[in-house]
């Protein structure tokens, strides 16, 4: 398939390469895609059972609710509280994860081609979907803590009853 050559060359020209389909110049620079990666924060009000991590935050102090621990209830807020946020995050991520992979699939590579760009936005992704099932976990674990609290503190939670000693009642039963 080779052709006469020019005068000066060794006999033998390359053949030419079918013409490729134009394509529009790219303008700008590489690929910078935009993500929302800001942390969501969540502004719970005075609202609660009236236990002071209902009332403002964690007994006076600002920041987790319950994270002082001086009650069960505080213990019941402090894990409900980590297990939502978890819950939000763990979906976040998870969105997160699918949106950046769905704009890594559309960069091609160096030569042009698109082949390889699903594996390589999984191979990117696959530490984001990671974060998610983390958090996912952090959830389960959060709900974990209140019931094995519950579980192994019960009788003495029984006993002291909202913090304050029960009276025995004496049962005076005899014959007569």
């Amino acid at each position: 398939m080779a052709t006469p050559a020019s005068p000066g060359g060794n006999g033998f020209q390359k053949p030419k390469a079918p013409p490729r389909p134009h394509k529009a110049p790219r303008v700008g620079g590489g690929f910078n895609p935009t993500l929302n990666i800001t942390p969501s924060v969540h502004v719970q009000r005075g609202v609660g059972n009236g236990s002071t991590a209902g009332r403002n935050g964690s007994g006076g102090k600002g920041g987790v609710p319950g994270a002082d621990f001086m009650s069960n209830e505080d213990i019941r807020a402090f894990c409900e509280y980590v297990r939502k946020e978890a819950r939000n995050r763990a979906t976040e991520r998870a969105m997160d994860a699918d949106h950046l992979e769905a704009v890594l699939r559309a960069i091609p590579d160096l030569t042009g081609a698109l082949g390889g760009s699903r594996a390589r936005a999984r191979r990117v992704t696959r530490w984001v979907k990671k974060i998610a099932a983390a958090e996912k976990n952090i959830q389960k674990y959060a709900a974990s803590v209140y019931a094995t609290f519950e579980r192994e503190y019960d009788s003495e939670l029984r006993n002291i009853g909202k913090g304050r000693t029960q009276q025995r009642r004496i049962n005076n039963f005899g014959w007569r």
